[in-house]
Parts: structure tokens; C-alpha cells; sequence
């Protein structure tokens, strides 16, 4: 009666999406109602199959027509930006919380299992970030997959630019301009297929310039995984950014 009474009153752990006290199961990182949650966020119809934007019917995908694939080959994510899978991703950015990647890595690697790329490349911080964050979510989710998928890490682009936070702009134009020239290619990447790995993809421009980089450095192919597709809700003003 004793241990029934405890582990009524004192859960065995805190849900890291959803933060109450939950009968978490031993080495889980999730309660049950949120692992549901998590489930429902699932891309599945209604999405380009190129870059997983929404889109409607035949109607033709505005963010491939606009130039939102630019350098890059493919797109791969598991999860839309919402709920469960938004929570675990500022638990990882700002949360102190590295046990929050492990449900958005494991679903993530599932979706690139087999799929022959060379290389992860993980989307690089500016070392002021990084030195405030005290964690590159992005790297944090590579290390994460790369055993599971048997795919080794190169860290070959380094960020050269302390830009503004991307959530900080309202505009596509201003996530462009943003993050133009923001990165280098530093190893030898001629010839390889690379996977870019990062936490959201929103409007796609920290992508778009990373991968830009790696083309011209000499890659042979650069495609995106990420967590989760946000769909982004900006001014135009131009250009897709």
C-alpha cells in the first residue's frame, strides 16, 4: 500500500513535453498523452511530396514554385510544428533539456533510413549562440541519428555571421537577407551527398543558404532533414526568403 501510495504521489518523472508530473515510464521521456499527441502531428496527405509544404489538391506547390527548394534536392520531416513536437523543441533549445531530441531524432531517422547519403551535416550556430545556448540543437539531434542510421557527422560549414534569431523577423525577405553569406563550407565536401540536419524548417532560408554553400564548395547533392515543417505565415515582400 505504501509504494501504491507513493508512486501516486510522487510520479516517477516530469513529462519533458508537457511538464506536469506523469507516471513517465522508466527511461521514457514523454507521458502517454503527449506520445498520442505526438503521433497526430505525423505528416501524412496533404503535403507536397518535394518539399512537404501544405498544399491543396493538384494545385501546384507555391514554396517549390517559388524557389523555396533552391540547392537542395529533398526534403525529409516526421512531424508538422505544433503541439507536442513544439514543445519538445524549445525544451531542446532553451530548455537544458537534451533528452527532449531523443523522440523527434528517433522519428526522424526513420524517415532517411536507407537513403544513401554520405554525410550528416548539422546546421552550425554562430559561437555567441552557441556560448548563450550552451547547445547546438542541431548537432545534438545528429549525434542522435547518425548511430541509428549509420551515417558519420561532418561538421563542414561553419557560421561566419552572428545574425538576428530568424523568429525575430517578420518578413521572408528579412530571413533572407538575414542569413545570406551567414556561413562557409571549411572541409572538402567535393563530390558528396550530403544530408543538412536541423531542429524546424520555417520559410527555409537558413537552409537554402547553407545548402548554397555546400554546392558551391562542390557537393554533389544537399538535402534536408529536419523535425518539423512550420508553414510560414510571413509578409512576402519579393522573394521567397
Amino acid at each position: 500500500m505504501f509504494e501504491q501510495l507513493t508512486s501516486l504521489l510522487l510520479p516517477k518523472a516530469q513529462c519533458l513535453a508537457c511538464s506536469h508530473p506523469r507516471n513517465v515510464d522508466t527511461g521514457g521521456i514523454i507521458c502517454g498523452e503527449c506520445t498520442f499527441s505526438l503521433a497526430q502531428e505525423m505528416l501524412a496527405s496533404g503535403v507536397c511530396l518535394h518539399c512537404l509544404s501544405p498544399r491543396r489538391g493538384s494545385v501546384p506547390c507555391g514554396y517549390c514554385a517559388s524557389g523555396g527548394m533552391e540547392n537542395l534536392t529533398a526534403a525529409y520531416a516526421p512531424y508538422h510544428y505544433h503541439g507536442v513536437v513544439q514543445q519538445l523543441v524549445v525544451r531542446i533549445k532553451f530548455g537544458a533539456a537534451d533528452d527532449a531530441a531523443i523522440p523527434l531524432a528517433n522519428a526522424m531517422s526513420a524517415c532517411v533510413r536507407g537513403i544513401p547519403f554520405d554525410y550528416l551535416v548539422p546546421v552550425p550556430l554562430h559561437k555567441n549562440r552557441l556560448a548563450e545556448r550552451g547547445i547546438n540543437q542541431a548537432a545534438l539531434l545528429c549525434d542522435l541519428i547518425s548511430p541509428k542510421i549509420q551515417i558519420p557527422i561532418l561538421h563542414a560549414l561553419k557560421r561566419i555571421k552572428d545574425t538576428k534569431r530568424q523568429s525575430s523577423l517578420l518578413s521572408i525577405r528579412k530571413r533572407h537577407d538575414n542569413v545570406e553569406n551567414a556561413f562557409e563550407a571549411v572541409v572538402n565536401v567535393q563530390g558528396l551527398r550530403l544530408l543538412l540536419v536541423d531542429d524546424v524548417r520555417t520559410t527555409g532560408s537558413t537552409a537554402r543558404a547553407c545548402a548554397k554553400k555546400l554546392r558551391q564548395a562542390g557537393a554533389a547533392e544537399v538535402s534536408l532533414l529536419t523535425a518539423a515543417i512550420a508553414p510560414p505565415r510571413l509578409k512576402k515582400e519579393g522573394r521567397h526568403g
